[in-house]
């Protein structure tokens, strides 16, 4: 069996994130670890919401002229459920919030349909990474 030529690099790296865990850490208190589970699932909850909200909102956008007035009503009462969305994950983890607005989440749906269609490219190492971005860059100059 032929290994990936950076498998010994990997094996370091891997053993180096090892060695960022003190050998005195120890878990927090069965409380605690609640409340951070009873966090999580409140950020997943808003989270789960704002993707519905920002889905259904897309589709009833791009719906016909003709249902316009039916349009109108469903994005009238959407919307403001994605602002309450958005408002408790902003309270919740401010820190990300940025990801969870409509323009943020435009780009992600976005490119999730680039990926559903194959229109990716992918690269097999760092090093190939940046020789594409090298060819770019000459190519714009």
């Amino acid at each position: 069996m032929a290994l990936p030529a950076d498998v010994h690099e990997q094996i370091v790296r891997m053993a180096d994130r090892l060695r960022l865990v003190p050998a005195t850490e120890e878990p927090p208190p069965a409380e605690m670890r609640e409340q951070v589970r009873r966090w999580q699932d409140h950020v997943h909850q808003a989270a789960e919401l704002l993707c519905w909200a920002d889905d259904l909102i897309e589709r009833v956008a791009a719906g016909p002229e003709q249902a316009m007035v039916e349009r109108d009503r469903v994005l009238a009462l959407v919307r403001p459920i994605r602002e309450q969305a958005f408002a408790l994950m902003q309270r919740l983890n401010p820190e990300q919030a940025w990801f969870w607005t409509e323009d943020w989440q435009a780009g992600e749906r976005e490119v999730d349909r680039q990926l559903a269609a194959g229109a990716v490219t992918t690269f097999a190492s760092d090093e190939e990474f940046d020789a594409a971005l090298d060819a770019l860059d000459t190519a714009s100059d």
